[in-house]
């Protein structure tokens, strides 16, 4: 049983993720709030939640950061992709094309169903940024972030498509490793999978940890307060100047055949 230090502490933690929904941050103020984190910790993986980015090396995951979510990916030192989102902007009616261009400045391919049940639940954007090794803006642009759900989902089970509009010369500086490839008139799909591990602050992988880390078939992310696992699977391609990508965490009965045709979906909207 829990005693009453570690209750209040709880509760307090509750009352400030519940607080976060309430706030919307600044695109400057996120990324005020960004520098001096990685300022006073250049070395640290800041994972704040499930999305898979490209150019990536990773599949990450993640928790909130009071006053926005933050995403950073591939972050050595100050160099990555970088990426935020605020509760407050999510909306769940399925968006125009207007409304998504409103938003992001362009209009990515999407849908509000797929063929094997999965429906539209929620749309938001993202405001990113790509940094160089030492610092220094290189990109900014804005992502668009469609969540869909199914009958029977669960807590933890997870699938979204985001879509960038980023120049592929940022897309093919880094590769994936454990990928399997498709081409669907002339789209590149590409699939892979991995398992995410969060773990606490001071985890020490071990050596096996560290081969499948290294071959692309494990993400270890640190900052959780116990440790988690979740399964993902992901298909990406680039079409007309636009990233996209389908992530699936922990839908388990999903296949690579079943990730590529859902991309397929995607790619054959008008």
């Amino acid at each position: 049983m829990k005693n009453c230090d570690e209750k209040f502490e709880l509760d307090i933690k509750e009352c400030l993720k519940n607080e976060a929904y309430k706030v919307s941050a600044s695109e400057d103020m996120f990324f005020k709030v960004r520098n001096e984190i990685l300022r006073k910790d250049e070395k640290r993986n800041f994972n704040m939640k499930n999305k898979f980015l490209r150019p990536k090396t990773a599949l990450i995951a993640g928790v909130i950061c009071v006053l926005t979510t933050v995403t950073c990916v591939a972050a050595t030192n100050l160099s990555g992709w970088y990426g935020s989102s605020s509760k407050l902007t999510e909306i769940k009616t399925f968006p125009t094309e207007k409304n998504v261009q409103d938003k992001v400045g362009f209009t990515p391919k999407y849908v509000e169903s797929f063929s094997n049940g999965f429906k539209f639940k929620t749309f938001n954007y993202s405001n990113n940024e790509i940094k160089n090794e030492k610092g220094d803006d290189v990109y900014k642009f804005k992502g668009a972030d469609f969540k869909y759900t199914r009958d029977e989902s669960e807590k933890n089970q997870y699938l979204n498509i985001s879509a960038e509009k980023i120049d592929q010369k940022y897309i093919d500086e880094n590769k994936l490793n454990n990928v399997a490839t498709e081409n669907y008139n002339g789209i590149t799909i590409e699939y892979t999978s991995n398992q995410y591990k969060a773990v606490p602050e001071g985890y020490e992988p071990s050596e096996e940890e560290k081969e499948l880390e290294n071959k692309g078939l494990l993400q270890i992310g640190y900052g959780s307060n116990e440790i988690e696992v979740s399964q993902n699977q992901a298909v990406i391609w680039y079409e007309d100047g636009i990233s996209y990508c389908i992530l699936n965490s922990n839908y388990n009965d999903l296949d690579k055949e079943d990730m590529i045709n859902m991309a397929i979906e995607v790619i054959n909207q008008n």
